[in-house]
Order: structure tokens, then C-alpha cells, then sequence
């Protein structure tokens, strides 16, 4: 399971927009973590679709976990998603997947 310990809310919104976007592959990786590049590929993906989707939500009002717009905790994302990635070894994977969007 991944457990993201100094922003524990990363997992609350990464969980949130995997069961919005109905990504099975990401619920799977939340409950069962990282082991090869194919997961740590879907996962880095799927953080800046996530963050497409924070912009579109708050363009249209929508509210998650009561707010509007979440783009603040973004820094809390990319600390908790870099540092999880790192220690799993996809630190390279993580840069380039960052320099693509």
C-alpha cells in the first residue's frame, strides 16, 4: 500500500480522482504500491492527468474535499509522488514523465 506520511491528504486526493476518472490501474497501485516501470509509468501519468482534472474541476466549480480549487497542494503531490517514486528506484522515470507535460 502506498502511504505518503509527511502529506497523508496526497493519498486522499490521488484516491479521489482514481475513483472520479475510474482508474482500476491506479486504485491497484495505491493498495498495492510500485514494483515495476510499467506501474510507475501508469502512476506518473495519472498524476498529471490528475492535475488536468483539478483545473477542469476548478473551472466548473466543482468542489473536492470542500474546495474548489486544490491546486495548492500540488507541491505536497510532487513531494510525496518524487519521493516515493525515488525509493522505489523510478526517480529518472519520474523526470521524464515531468519534462513531457
Amino acid at each position: 500500500m502506498i502511504i505518503f506520511k509527511r502529506y497523508p491528504h496526497v493519498r486522499d486526493l490521488i484516491l479521489h480522482y482514481a475513483n472520479s476518472l475510474k482508474n482500476n490501474a491506479v486504485l491497484n497501485i495505491l493498495d498495492k504500491g510500485i514494483t515495476t516501470e510499467d506501474e510507475a509509468r501508469i502512476f506518473a501519468k495519472f498524476i498529471w492527468r490528475m492535475a488536468d482534472q483539478m483545473a477542469i474541476d476548478c473551472e466548473n466549480n466543482i468542489q473536492v474535499f470542500g474546495r474548489t480549487d486544490n491546486s495548492d497542494l500540488m507541491p505536497d503531490v510532487d513531494y510525496e509522488v518524487s519521493l516515493y517514486l525515488s525509493n522505489q528506484g523510478f526517480e529518472e522515470l519520474w523526470d521524464q514523465i515531468c519534462d513531457q507535460n
